[in-house]
């Protein structure tokens, strides 16, 4: 009898556990679904447009908020060679890396900011600050190869708004000045910066307001803008020595020997509808500058017919004088697309040709300058009326041709250029980018044909370019004074007769 009472005992419990665990089962599953009800329930009430805005919102004021960088580095090799009247040709290899941090942000709809950053560089160790008098000037200190200091390249805003049917900008700070319309080509940019670049291209400090008429006339793309710059401030440093009392000159105060040169200009696109372009540029420059030569340093020679010894061995010690003012312009047009539809070939090619002028107006002021003597090499100190070597007003003009097309392969272009500058023609083209001078300031025929290849897309891309220069006068791109006089390049002892620039380059963008 307790043999079959056991099994029954055991069987009775397995079924009632059996029970309680289907119960608390039953149990938890309802619990299960209660809470998915209420997630139901919360998620019907949450509004998916609302939270979206919100994301949108967000998203924007981060990207208001950051500053946005981008890179520009470029590493070639320069291949310089000069004739010299009654020299050697001089001629050398020069390597140099070239880097440019862009920068932007726009906190607002009516409000931008850009900058950029630059140090241009030749590789190693250089003498250049040494053997050159003006290296570090600020209108082509980071155009010009110096040393591996990062430079102020650009830093403006941008604040704009309408007035009616009128768009209009106004902008304060360092300028987009340099690598301008039709410089943009041979450079490989696709957006040009702001002026001409055939009379000015160089670094300078101002302003600029600009306003389009394009809606209120219904001509493409016309716009006019005004621009103020400065190239030189009249201003002490802070514990300026005062050489009659040998003490120091209150920091900041006006400094009688370096006069304010001050630019205005007008810039004025008369017509883009993406195929013709046509732009016109006209400014007045005051102050315009030379050396002025008021002594000798270091150690020189001395001789009976000249105590003021050789050149080789004088250092001079100079300011800089007002000798006049300035007045220019250029009309310049892009095609972009030759013809309509007359082949794929010109459809994909830019022709552009642009004119120039430049005209002086002395102010009667001399700078001191050196003028050989007959017992050359044996120098003077002379004063020096006028500007470029005259008292009168001189005219001088410029012109600038070319034409870019497809290359072999696709993305490659090839590109001639052609310029020729009069006896006194006269730009400000400092910040071109060139180690051979600047083509455009060349009085006398310049040539330059390049070949641009894309190797990863536009992020890494090769250019091989040729700039030859052949001088009629000498003083084409320094100052405006004595040192500006054209000579001719055929009988002026030491003057450069041709100018080469061979470059190969690579260069990273992104």
């Amino acid at each position: 009898m307790k043999k079959f009472i056991a099994p029954l005992l055991i069987g009775a419990a397995l079924s009632s556990s059996a029970f309680a665990a289907d119960d608390s089962l039953k149990q938890e599953v309802e619990a299960l679904k209660a809470q998915m009800a209420e997630l139901q329930s919360a998620q019907s009430k949450i509004n998916i447009d609302a939270l979206k805005a919100q994301v949108s919102e967000i998203k924007a004021h981060d990207a208001g908020d950051n500053i946005k960088w981008n890179v520009d580095f470029r590493t070639a090799y320069d291949y310089v060679d000069y004739k010299i009247q009654g020299a050697d040709k001089q001629d050398n290899g020069v390597w140099t890396n070239k880097l440019i941090l862009g920068m932007g942000a726009q906190p607002a709809d009516n409000l931008v900011f850009k900058g950029s950053l630059a140090a241009y560089k030749a590789f190693g160790q250089t003498n250049m600050s040494s053997t050159s008098y003006f290296q570090g000037f600020d209108w082509y200190d980071s155009q010009k190869p110096n040393d591996s200091n990062i430079r102020l390249r650009e830093a403006y805003f941008l604040y704009t708004g309408d007035m009616g049917d009128v768009h209009y900008s106004a902008s304060f700070g360092r300028r987009p000045s340099v690598d301008g319309f039709l410089a943009n080509l041979r450079n490989d940019n696709e957006n040009p910066a702001s002026p001409i670049s055939h009379n000015i291209n160089m670094e300078f400090d101002g302003a600029s307001f600009k306003f389009d008429f394009d809606k209120v006339t219904g001509i493409s793309g016309l716009y006019a803008k005004l621009c103020l710059g400065r190239g030189f401030s009249n201003t002490t440093g802070a514990y300026s020595m005062n050489f009659s009392s040998m003490g120091f000159n209150p920091g900041y105060v006006n400094d009688d020997q370096t006069p304010n040169m001050d630019l205005a200009g007008l810039i004025v696109q008369f017509f883009d509808n993406g195929q013709y372009k046509l732009m016109g540029n006209y400014f007045v420059a005051k102050n315009m500058m030379d050396m002025n030569i008021y002594g000798i340093g270091g150690m020189y020679m001395t001789d009976p017919s000249n105590p003021f010894g050789s050149l080789t061995a004088m250092t001079p010690i100079y300011n800089l004088k007002d000798v006049g003012d300035m007045t220019g312009g250029a009309l310049s047009l892009e095609v972009n697309g030759i013809g309509d539809g007359i082949s794929d070939f010109l459809d994909d090619s830019i022709f552009f040709l642009s004119y120039a002028f430049s005209q002086t107006d002395p102010n009667g002021n001399s700078a001191r300058g050196i003028m050989g003597t007959t017992t050359y090499p044996y120098m003077a100190l002379v004063d020096m009326p006028g500007m470029l070597g005259s008292t009168d007003k001189k005219f001088g003009s410029s012109i600038y041709t070319g034409i870019q097309v497809p290359g072999i392969m696709k993305g490659q272009r090839l590109g001639l250029e052609y310029n020729h500058g009069s006896k006194y023609w006269r730009s400000f083209t400092y910040g071109e980018d060139t180690l051979a001078g600047s083509k455009l300031a060349a009085r006398g025929n310049a040539y330059e044909l390049y070949y641009i290849m894309p190797v990863v897309g536009k992020n890494l891309t090769a250019q091989l370019s040729y700039v030859y220069i052949d001088y009629a006068y000498t003083g084409s791109d320094t100052f405006f004074g004595w040192t500006g006089t054209p000579m001719d390049v055929d009988s002026t002892p030491g003057a450069v007769k041709t100018a080469q620039d061979l470059r190969l380059s690579l260069r990273y963008r992104y």
